[in-house]
């Protein structure tokens, strides 16, 4: 079967290949659960894993503190927990050493106009060899929209990093109502200087169900998982949901209630099937939010 992205995998295999960078970034955009993050893991994991930096935007509040996430993956043993233990000396000294602090008292200056900042990353950021970066759960950062995208500017335009940016775009726009028109013009203004190219991540069951049955130990659920899969497809196609984090979620929490149930069940394949339909079928629902866990007992 054709995979859903592979038009994706192929333009960032051209991307990532360009030479010199072409200086824009590419934004990955779909909403909650379908699967952004997880097509850009996986197409990591065939990749070579040490080219890549990978920072998730969620919560973070400061430059500083996504700076502490690039120096955590580019020097390991320095940010581990031993060297933590170390002291405040020899912390205060490396960080001197690496010059990660920027503006010393951790504040984002908040406006909504179309002008990105201008922000001096640290020296050692800029000299990180052939990286590629990827910036996920934008919408999920607490720092203004103007403020991180002329934040990630700084790797694009200024330092000439391939830069994948990964976030659910009608979120974005939608997070302040009373200034949703405004913060939509700027966003787009602010887009149009940082982001080339931009694509819609499908959901693509075929390869996630693959990926999550993987995750399962018990060889015997995990055999019935996969002769299952076209059961799998039809209960989670005709959910209408596509959200592919709580397709994992009830295929682990199905790997963990078949453990409970009587082994001569086991054996009836025709029972199997439904109890798996029955227990996938409420799950997608709960999760939806269309039944709450009450309803389950009046059915």
């Amino acid at each position: 079967m054709l995979q859903n992205n592979k038009h994706i995998s192929e333009y960032l295999d051209y991307y990532f290949a360009l030479n010199p960078a072409p200086g824009y970034a590419i934004l990955l955009r779909g909403k909650w659960g379908s699967g952004k993050s997880w097509f850009m893991k996986d197409y990591i994991e065939k990749h070579n894993k040490k080219e890549y930096l990978y920072i998730s935007l969620n919560g973070i509040t400061s430059n500083k503190e996504i700076e502490d996430k690039f120096f955590e993956q580019i020097h390991p043993i320095l940010a581990s927990k031993g060297m933590k233990i170390a002291g405040k000396i020899i912390k205060g000294l490396l960080k001197t050493t690496v010059k990660i602090d920027i503006d010393g008292n951790n504040k984002e200056v908040v406006n909504l106009n179309s002008e990105m900042p201008e922000i001096n990353l640290p020296d050692y950021l800029k000299n990180i060899d052939d990286k590629k970066i990827i910036f996920d759960d934008l919408e999920r950062c607490s720092i203004s929209i103007q403020n991180i995208l002329g934040y990630i500017n700084q790797f694009v335009e200024n330092n000439e990093f391939k830069v994948i940016i990964i976030g659910n775009e009608e979120e974005i726009i939608k997070l302040d109502k009373d200034k949703e028109k405004e913060i939509k013009k700027s966003y787009l203004d602010i887009k149009e200087k940082i982001i080339g190219r931009s694509f819609d991540v499908q959901t693509d069951f075929n390869l996630a169900i693959k990926s999550f049955i993987q995750e399962i130990k018990d060889v015997k659920i995990k055999k019935l998982l996969e002769n299952k899969k076209e059961l799998l497809e039809e209960l989670f196609t005709s959910s209408s949901y596509n959200n592919l984090r709580h397709l994992r979620q009830t295929t682990l929490d199905f790997a963990r209630f078949y453990n409970y149930l009587p082994e001569s069940s086991k054996t009836k394949e025709g029972l199997m099937e439904h109890i798996m339909s029955l227990f996938f079928s409420i799950s997608f629902e709960i999760k939806k939010g269309n039944i709450i866990e009450e309803d389950i007992n009046k059915r």
